[in-house]
């Protein structure tokens, strides 16, 4: 189909913000579970249908973007959430009209579904090897079937209901190094005592994941003729390990995935939940206005432009909690004085993480209504 000028305006403007030539704030709705309460259906059915799910997401961010326009999407919707986190957590996903009341929220189930020996199973065979073990024990594996046939009949149908929308998305797949990925299968606890206890083992089955990893993120990437991959960070947070485990465990494996997509013609766009400060320097090591730091919140986004100035584009980082509980007026506060501190320029405003569940509609409206009005 042919896309729409404004939508070529505004796939235009997410190019201009990564290398910072973007003439005002770009405003990018991220918010996975949003959609379901204001618009009236159960969460139930949002997430476990995914026609309902990419129709109601595009009503929602329309009712915004009538009072607040919205320039791009961090990631469009289309349901099989726990299809998505258990290929990128190889943990289970609990989910609502499931295993939890209709209107809850998807919940990660953690727990050691890894054991010790499958380490060797991975130098011996490779990735792929231990995702044919562990995502049947944490996955239907029907439920993986349908999301790829559903994926294949209807992924460019639902592309152009976004393209005829007006609004392109920054990213389009979402990978895991292998620290995130073995963090989920051994659970946090007993995968952190791995990082200490045989960190030369770790080390080596990270080596051995890389070549699945980077290969599928850029096949789907050139698939999908993408701009941007999301590639998370949650686990591996600076806050959450040493120094020695960071320079040895997550960053070498970051940067290479990083790397490769920047080598191939695409933005990494490095999802960093939790804080990042102590090591914010080394996403200078990606070359310069080639990638995007989406933060949460608990990043100093403001010390991240000091030390990273127009290198880096930054996506974030109203907080969780105020769209949550706060008002119209603090919201657009929050905005306003972030803008204020850090600069328009390479500065996309959207939710810390993702907006949650319970956000109040007039609070997404000040968000990006704050955007739109800043002079």
């Amino acid at each position: 189909m042919m896309p729409s000028k404004l939508f070529l305006e505004r796939n235009e403007k997410i190019e201009k913000t990564i290398n910072f030539k973007n003439d005002s704030p770009t405003t990018c709705y991220a918010g996975g579970a949003t959609p379901a309460g204001h618009m009236g259906i159960t969460m139930a059915e949002f997430a476990n249908n995914p026609d309902k799910n990419v129709e109601t997401t595009i009503a929602y961010i329309n009712e915004i973007n009538e009072l607040a326009p919205i320039d791009c999407l961090n990631m469009s919707g289309g349901g099989f959430i726990n299809v998505i986190l258990s290929t990128l957590w190889l943990s289970k996903i609990n989910m609502p009209g499931r295993e939890l009341p209709e209107n809850s929220l998807w919940q990660v189930s953690e727990k050691k579904v890894m054991e010790n020996e499958d380490y060797d199973l991975i130098l011996d065979k490779g990735y792929p090897a231990l995702q044919q073990k562990i995502l049947p024990k944490v996955l239907d594996m029907s439920e993986l079937g349908e999301f790829m046939d559903y994926s294949q009949k209807f992924g460019q149908i639902n592309a152009e209901k976004h393209i005829s929308a007006g609004y392109p998305s920054v990213n389009t797949a979402a990978f895991s190094p292998p620290f995130e990925i073995l963090c989920g299968g051994r659970s946090m606890n007993q995968f952190f005592m791995d990082c200490y206890k045989m960190p030369d083992k770790v080390k080596a089955a990270q080596d051995a994941m890389m070549p699945a990893i980077i290969g599928d993120m850029l096949n789907i990437m050139k698939a999908t003729h993408g701009k941007a991959c999301w590639v998370g960070g949650w686990r591996g947070a600076s806050a959450l390990v040493s120094p020695k485990i960071w320079n040895n465990l997550v960053w070498p494996y970051m940067k290479e995935m990083g790397m490769a997509l920047v080598e191939n013609g695409f933005t990494p766009c490095f999802h960093l939940d939790q804080n990042w400060d102590r090591d914010i320097e080394r996403f200078l090591e990606i070359p310069e206005k080639m990638s995007i730091l989406n933060l949460d919140g608990m990043t100093d986004m403001r010390n991240a432009r000091k030390v990273l100035g127009d290198h880096v584009a930054l996506m974030g980082d109203v907080p969780s909690q105020l769209l949550a509980t706060g008002t119209p007026e603090t919201v657009y506060k929050y905005v306003t004085d972030l803008i204020d501190d850090i600069g328009y320029k390479g500065l996309f405003i959207t939710p810390g993480c993702d907006a949650p569940a319970n956000a109040k509609f007039e609070n997404m409206v000040a968000m990006f209504k704050a955007a739109k009005e800043y002079k």
